[in-house]
């Protein structure tokens, strides 16, 4: 087996990718807000609220908040909420199209920085998925990236994801894609 430092990847046996507990959420939370504050223009009410209660947003019927760890602590995020796009912003059809009972979205894919490029996120994305439609019971996992942050489309690119919208030049850069997910679980060996 290749160590980390060679390959770059968190070695499956040190990577454990999990559902969070309600113990897990005050160090979820530090890790966000450090992503949010250093990778995203910071805290904004209107786009981050679920932050100030973790539990109520993702540890509840129909949300999942998924942490991936290693022996330092949590690296990353993943939650998963039912699909409720606005409209405005987003325009009426994306909505409509994905304001669905069976759709999720895929939020708070983030992962600190001394965790990236090491499969924190692609194993994030995978077991979200995973848990969108197996237990989650949704059929369609929809998500959205804001392209200014370097990497991020990049990543969504990288996975098995239809992009369906590229509303640049919004102010937020926000391209929408949906989850190929037969894709994903053939690719994870769910």
């Amino acid at each position: 087996m290749s160590s980390p430092q060679r390959t770059g990847l968190v070695e499956p046996s040190e990577l454990v990718v999990a559902l969070a507990a309600p113990a897990d959420l005050v160090e979820a939370e530090a890790v966000m807000r450090e992503v949010l504050r250093a990778d995203l223009g910071g805290y904004r009410a209107q786009w981050h609220r679920d932050l100030d209660n973790l539990e109520a947003a993702y540890l509840r019927r129909g949300c999942a908040l998924i942490v991936a760890r290693d022996e330092s602590g949590i690296l990353g995020t993943a939650a998963i909420k039912p699909c409720l796009l606005a409209s405005p912003p987003n325009p009426d059809w994306l909505a409509h199209e994905y304001n669905q009972p069976g759709v999720c979205q895929l939020v708070r894919v983030w992962v600190a920085a001394r965790a990236r490029r090491r499969g924190v996120g692609r194993a994030l994305a995978e077991r979200a998925v995973g848990w969108s439609v197996g237990p989650g019971g949704y059929r369609r996992v929809y998500l959205h990236t804001d392209a200014g942050v370097p990497g991020a489309e990049a990543f969504w690119r990288s996975m098995p994801t239809r992009e369906v919208h590229d509303g640049r030049p919004d102010p937020f850069n926000t391209v929408h894609f949906e989850i190929d997910v037969d894709a994903v679980l053939r690719a994870s060996g769910c």
